[in-house]
């Protein structure tokens, strides 16, 4: 009697394979893949800006990071003094001043009070910058995901961060092409034992 009934043989993309000295099927199951564009970074009590965050944004792959924090006013707070503690060129944007910077009360960007404005002078900045911008659903127009899409490419201009900062980021349209930083605060929903008792945390 064929072992392999089905006449299954090795399939390394598909990962079933039938054993010649068995008379069963095994079936070769991967983990699930995790996504390697997403970092989860957890606060709790009083804390509110999780540790090494500026690091984190410094150190991701690409030009574009979303931020997505239930803090957004901490963490920019939290910007503005890494600008002045290590002399970094910081800006953040709002429509009444357009890109202004954290680590020089009063300086601001000329023209770019329009949010298209202030990508394409990022898009020409050739020096390095982290510009933060909030995540207002009704400032992405289509011109702006067009210009997002391009700093997130880095085909043009030094190296910067461009930092989508918000509360419930959903821009599917550049997920895809960020480092996506994800805040929680407080304990995890995940279940662990502990003392002999199933808790959250």
């Amino acid at each position: 009697m064929d072992p392999c009934p089905w006449r299954l043989r090795k399939i390394h993309a598909g990962g079933l394979y039938c054993s010649f000295n068995v008379a069963w099927l095994k079936v070769k199951v991967s983990a699930p893949a995790t996504n390697e564009s997403e970092l989860l970074l957890r606060t709790s009590g009083e804390e509110r800006v999780p540790e090494r965050l500026y690091d984190h944004m410094l150190e991701s792959p690409g030009n574009l990071v979303l931020l997505d924090s239930p803090f957004p006013d901490e963490l920019l707070g939290h910007m503005r003094l890494m600008s002045q503690r290590r002399g970094h060129s910081i800006y953040a944007w709002n429509q009444e001043s357009g890109l202004a910077s954290l680590r020089e009360h009063g300086i601001t960007v000329a023209g770019s009070k329009r949010l298209a404005e202030a990508l394409r002078f990022v898009l020409q900045s050739g020096h390095f910058g982290v510009y933060v911008f909030p995540a207002e659903r009704g400032e992405f127009t289509p011109q702006v995901l067009a210009l997002m899409r391009q700093i997130a490419r880095g085909k043009e201009g030094g190296d910067k961060r461009v930092v989508v900062l918000g509360t419930a980021i959903k821009i599917p349209t550049l997920a895809s092409l960020a480092r996506t930083i994800v805040h929680r605060h407080g304990p995890s929903d995940r279940l662990r034992l502990r003392d002999g008792r199933w808790v959250r945390g």
